[in-house]
């Protein structure tokens, strides 16, 4: 009895809520990903007096600077942290998926910027998300980002193709997806 209550495999620590397992990898996306947009936008806007060809760089850390973290979430979630990391595993593959889809479409047409529709696409996930959180989890305040997410597709699609696209995708996920997520990993009532 006193070694199983003694044993260090077992942990003491409280395991964190679905909601703030959630929360911790949108506030981890949320900062990640906007960061890397908000440094597309200072090298394509010329703010940065940075030659584009780093972009090719910037992406890839970005992606492995999400994944390795999330990696860390998973495993200090406990069991909820692995339910978040594995819906969070499911919106990359979706993200994956559309913009495989944009560089098909865009060999077919011959011209690469359909490419910046990922833009618009990539908010509009995280609005379909957010949309499906709220009916799922009945939390009517979900769908206020949602239909904030909503609106910055529209805003970005106003911008297509422009340097502005990539601050418009920043704010977007500041705003929709890093402050929803930072009060979902602050464990308040939702």
């Amino acid at each position: 009895m006193t070694a199983a209550v003694l044993s260090p495999s077992v942990s003491l620590a409280p395991q964190p809520t679905l909601a703030v397992a959630a929360g911790r990898v949108l506030a981890l996306a949320g900062t990640v990903f906007g960061v890397s947009n908000l440094f597309q936008y200072g090298v394509q806007s010329g703010l940065l007096h940075l030659h584009p060809a780093v972009l090719g760089l910037s992406w890839p850390i970005t992606v492995a600077v999400f994944l390795i973290t999330l990696a860390r979430l998973r495993r200090v979630g406990g069991d909820n942290g692995k339910r978040a990391a594995g819906w969070s595993r499911f919106g990359i593959a979706a993200m994956i998926g559309a913009a495989l889809t944009l560089l098909a479409i865009s060999f077919v047409r011959q011209d690469f910027t359909t490419m910046f529709w990922m833009t618009p696409v990539g908010i509009g996930l995280y609005a379909v998300a957010w949309t499906t959180a709220a009916v799922r989890a009945r939390r009517g305040w979900m769908m206020a980002p949602a239909l904030g997410a909503l609106c910055a597709v529209g805003a970005a699609i106003a911008v297509l193709g422009t340097p502005q696209q990539y601050l418009v995708y920043a704010l977007a996920l500041f705003a929709f997806v890093l402050i929803p997520g930072a009060w979902l990993a602050s464990g308040r009532k939702a």
